[in-house]
């Protein structure tokens, strides 16, 4: 019973911290970024609805027009839908394509910056925990755990993975937002030669252009695990929308889409002008009183 009040008492720190104080608002238009999340959740008595698209890499070659900027490619998608459950806290729910992922995340609003900087930044954490139920592939002859003894087998704890995220951002004036975000991601099977732990960092932010739209980027490091020639996910992009409604196209370097996947399997080589044309659009409805 004990540890039940001290539970309510840590999650009403926050509201207790800011409710005296003007907060800043509009941080950022939406929930997602790119590949990542933003600091902001759901609004109050509202429900969302989101499609993330990546369409097939090409380069910077006649592969772009052969495959018309990679349209002609097997695309990856995911659908979700996600709702707050109070002011600060929203849950949701998603399926992506690749490998018939089903993610269930939660995220809640530690800490809103205010007006007169008595509290400069807002945090955020973000989880996420999620499912392949693809098929595994067909197992080689003769294979083995690390350890070089133990025959491997197919678990079902194998398809499971997590993700978990602190997001740190400050809106800085009308007209530019950033964010830092540290990244912990475990996976139960990984390859060879890889840590089930992964960890690293996305910078991201938005420039605003115009009342209802901005130019979006992001960058991520690993800080283990790292990919082939240093290529990390990088993403630029330009976002636009309505009160209920929030469109983003932009380049990426990764087809990836869940986070447990864009911070561990190796982005396409941007250095040699490998690309992904992608959209993200949000809908938001606001429930009856």
């Amino acid at each position: 019973m004990i540890r039940k009040y001290i539970f309510i008492l840590l999650l009403s720190i926050p509201v207790i911290a800011n409710s005296q104080e003007e907060l800043v608002t509009g941080t950022f238009r939406g929930t997602q970024f790119i590949n990542s999340q933003t600091v902001e959740v759901n609004p109050a008595k509202s429900w969302e609805f989101n499609i993330r698209h990546r369409f097939g890499i090409v380069g910077v070659d006649s592969t772009a027009y052969q495959e018309f900027l990679g349209l002609d490619l097997p695309a990856n998608i995911r659908l979700g839908i996600a709702f707050p459950v109070t002011e600060r806290l929203s849950v949701g729910i998603g399926r992506t394509k690749m490998r018939k992922f089903i993610d269930g995340e939660i995220k809640y609003l530690l800490l809103r910056q205010t007006v007169n900087n008595k509290m400069p930044v807002s945090v955020s954490l973000y989880g996420n925990a999620g499912i392949r139920t693809q098929k595994f592939p067909r197992l080689s002859e003769n294979s083995y755990y690390g350890d070089s003894i133990t025959p491997f087998e197919y678990r079902f704890e194998h398809r499971l993975s997590y993700c978990t995220e602190l997001i740190i951002a400050r809106k800085f004036s009308d007209k530019l937002s950033l964010q830092i975000a540290g990244t912990f991601v475990y996976k139960n099977l990984v390859n060879p030669g890889q840590e089930n732990i992964t960890t690293g960092i996305t910078l991201s932010g938005m420039i605003t252009t115009g009342a209802s739209s901005g130019i979006i980027f992001e960058y991520a490091y690993r800080f283990n695990n790292r990919p082939d020639a240093n290529a990390y996910p990088l993403a630029i992009g330009w976002e636009f929308g309505t009160p209920g409604h929030i469109f983003q196209i932009f380049i990426c370097s990764t087809n990836e889409i869940p986070e447990q996947d864009v911070y561990t399997i190796n982005s396409y080589n941007y250095l040699k002008g490998n690309f992904a044309i992608g959209f993200n659009i949000k809908r938001t409805s606001w429930l009856n009183n």
